[in-house]
């Protein structure tokens, strides 16, 4: 009856450690995901900024290239009044 006693005894030790092995281990890596997660949310994070500034800027050089169209059209508008003016016939001049 001691044998079969000490061998469930050695059998339930083996199991607490075991057990205690796989739970520290569950914690360390459960530590180890968790700060992969926090490393990966700090990335995406920068990634999001990063992605605004770059937005902000498509913004600023979409208004300016808007702004020189306009630009440019007023150009043209006034160099084809300028040309109207230059070949409207005068008269009283009869060439």
């Amino acid at each position: 009856m001691l044998k079969w006693s000490m061998e469930a005894a050695v059998a339930a030790v083996a199991v607490v450690v075991t057990t205690a092995g796989g739970v520290y281990t569950t914690v360390y890596h459960g530590g180890v995901v968790n700060q992969q997660i926090v490393e990966l949310e700090s990335r995406a994070a920068q990634t999001e900024s990063h992605v605004a500034k770059h937005d902000d800027q498509l913004t600023t050089i979409q208004q300016q290239n808007s702004a020189m169209k306009q630009s440019l059209d007023d150009i043209k508008d006034t160099v084809h009044d300028i040309q109207s003016q230059v070949r409207k016939p005068q008269y009283g001049n009869n060439r």
